[in-house]
């Protein structure tokens, strides 16, 4: 974690409060026999683990989600004592550092060669390795593709057959949760329907995950649940009508390096597709594409929060600072809101650069620092 200084030209705080209000959020939603599996893949959505996964932990999170091997380590590096489950295939050359940590790391296995594969590295380490099973039940990603439950049935009671082996769930995913209620609906019956099948089947494991941020919004529960939020917990609503329910956790700001007044028939930025029609006060700002500002932004109508007013970006985003009209009261050393608090929304500013909120935080680069406010 980061500690807050004046020496930041950009920065990102997470706000703690906020990130736990959002996780009782989708405690209540995963219901008393449920619980949360925080996501926190790719630096937890380019936020940063060593800022968020602390934080979360100390909140009682029973379980978290990354995407390989060396996500898991480094949240193991971290302290996290809570099961970790990958949610990519691992290659074959990660698979034994898996079954190393010993049932500390939940694989995904999507296929029975896959299965085969732990099993065989399991038992010759003398462990049981915990595992998560896939199905495919829409999203064509991963996982088992079986349109005969029989087959479906077939496939896990051999994996549960394998030496060194536990299913600790069964798992689906949601693709369309946010955009598709119709097919969403029928995913999610025939879901259930798997399960059903399984548990006549004798496979009962103690847990099963499916729903995404958007699928734990707007679906309902079924008895023990991992609910997988990421997205939901930094206070953004993949569906807007849920968006009151969250607190916003993400402010982003960047640090004033410059301010001048000039003159009407300027250009500003390159190509010179903004051209000042006055003397205009412009503020340039420490922060540009390589910190994760997107080029897109450039002639989109963004803005930011600067001396308590909506600032214009004005011309093409470059790769270390922005140029915004700004009041005369600002001065150099400033700070300005470029998402979240006093400025744009992180669904209203990805939207304006042609792209989602995940993708955003994600592309937040090295140079951000990244501060947990409690």
């Amino acid at each position: 974690m980061t500690t807050a200084s004046a020496s930041h030209r950009t920065w990102v705080e997470v706000d703690g409060t906020a990130l736990r209000h959002n996780l009782g959020v989708a405690q209540e939603l995963a219901g008393p026999e449920g619980g949360v599996m925080a996501v926190v893949k790719a630096d937890a959505y380019g936020l940063g683990v060593r800022t968020v996964v602390p934080a979360l932990a100390a909140a009682g999170v029973p379980a978290f989600a990354v995407a390989t091997l060396a996500e898991a380590l480094e949240l193991r590096a971290l302290g996290v004592t809570a099961p970790v489950y990958a949610l990519s295939p691992a290659l074959p050359e990660e698979q034994p550092g898996i079954v190393a940590a010993r049932g500390l790391i939940v694989p995904a296995v999507s296929s029975l060669e896959e299965a085969a594969r732990y099993s065989a590295l399991a038992t010759a380490a003398g462990t049981v390795l915990p595992v998560h099973v896939v199905f495919d039940t829409g999203m064509g990603r991963i996982g088992f593709v079986s349109p005969d439950l029989r087959e479906a049935v077939a496939q896990a009671r051999q994996i549960a057959a394998l030496p060194g082996l536990a299913i600790d769930s069964v798992a689906s995913h949601f693709p369309s949760a946010d955009e598709d209620q119709a097919f969403t609906t029928r995913q999610w019956e025939r879901y259930h329907a798997l399960r059903h099948a399984l548990a006549e089947a004798g496979v009962r494991p103690a847990r099963h995950h499916v729903a995404n941020s958007a699928g734990t919004l707007t679906q309902p529960r079924a008895d023990t649940e991992f609910v997988r939020t990421g997205l939901m917990l930094f206070g953004v609503s993949p569906v807007p009508e849920k968006q009151a329910l969250l607190h916003e956790a993400i402010t982003w700001k960047a640090r004033v390096v410059l301010v001048r007044t000039l003159p009407a028939g300027h250009g500003i930025s390159y190509g010179r597709t903004f051209i000042t029609t006055r003397p205009t006060r412009v503020a340039t700002l420490a922060v540009g594409y390589a910190d994760g500002y997107p080029r897109h932004l450039s002639g989109q109508g963004a803005w930011v929060g600067l001396g308590g007013q909506p600032c214009p970006v004005l011309g093409r985003v470059t790769m270390d600072q922005i140029m915004v009209e700004a009041p005369d009261s600002v001065h150099t050393g400033e700070a300005a809101t470029l998402l979240g608090g006093n400025g744009p929304g992180a669904t209203e500013l990805a939207t304006q650069a042609g792209t989602i909120p995940y993708e955003l935080f994600c592309g937040l680069g090295r140079r951000v620092a990244r501060i947990l406010k409690p």
